[in-house]
């Protein structure tokens, strides 16, 4: 019975050994978890992706100006505007979606890789995403053609976190094959994003989106913030913005609301991953 056991023993010891091994590789330089509590902080897109064969959904909506005071409910009463999304991960990196909001009737094609993650020990500083979008503007009335309707952008995020603290820059840019009449064909942008973990569940965020090429007429960078709350299925987000779309191409072209003028809006986004 010894002699059995032995034998058994010798059989499992190198996978016993290597299984060791492997569990101490995988953990050696481990990367930093939830740099952002999603893969949006209000209307930029963080650094944040989604796993393998993960789906997640979002519900973004936005209200009318604060300022409209109590006739109008603070903003509750108008200006709604709504986005739908879904988005798949192909593999840990690269992720593909589509959205539609309501203002313009905006359909968006997008993808976003990560090419690096930050890890603990700090062999890698910083965590580095790149995003493409396409954007359909799908209103009808307008007289476009299909190619009049289309949009291009183009963002690279970096973002470091520091314990509760997290920074992020999103240098981006965008091309509109068909602007309004006097608006620029071609807009870039510098996102600033933070956020700040309050504990495991509550996080406050902040945001900033000047524009850093010509302008369009009459418009103003975007500021926003913000309070994430996880409830380990959902993430909520609630946040006082200047802007009312939701994706940065539209946000960079059509905000015409300055946050401290006192002219910002209410508005939440939520979000809910589903394994697959």
């Amino acid at each position: 019975m010894k002699r059995t056991y032995l034998v058994v023993f010798m059989l499992l010891f190198p996978t016993l050994v290597f299984a060791q091994l492997a569990r101490e590789r995988t953990v050696k330089d481990p990367e930093v978890e939830k740099t952002f509590f999603s893969t949006m902080n209000t209307g930029i897109s963080t650094v944040e992706n989604i796993d393998k064969n993960n789906l997640k959904s979002s519900v973004k909506h936005s209200f009318g100006l604060v300022s409209g005071g109590v006739d109008q409910f603070f903003g509750l009463d108008n200006g709604a505007n709504t986005k739908i999304s879904l988005d798949y991960g192909i593999n840990d990196r690269l992720s593909v979606g589509v959205g539609r909001m309501t203002f313009n009737k905006v359909v968006d094609i997008r993808s976003k890789y990560n090419v690096l993650n930050q890890t603990k020990t700090g062999s890698t500083p910083v965590s580095i995403a790149l995003k493409g979008s396409l954007g359909i503007t799908t209103l009808s009335g307008l007289g476009y053609t299909f190619n009049d309707r289309l949009s291009y952008f183009g963002s690279i995020m970096a973002a470091r976190k520091f314990h509760a603290l997290s920074i992020q820059v999103s240098p981006m840019i965008t091309y509109f094959n068909s602007p309004s009449p006097g608006d620029e064909q071609t807009l870039a942008g510098l996102g600033l994003s933070g956020s700040y973990e309050l504990n495991d569940f509550y996080a406050l965020s902040a945001e900033y989106l000047p524009i850093i090429s010509d302008r369009n007429p009459g418009t103003k960078d975007a500021f926003a913030i913000g309070l994430n709350i996880d409830t380990g299925g959902h993430v909520f987000q609630l946040f006082l913005s200047s802007a009312q779309w939701h994706n940065e191409p539209f946000i960079m072209a059509n905000n015409r609301d300055s946050f401290w003028d006192g002219n910002f809006r209410f508005g939440f986004n939520i979000h809910r991953i589903f394994g697959l």
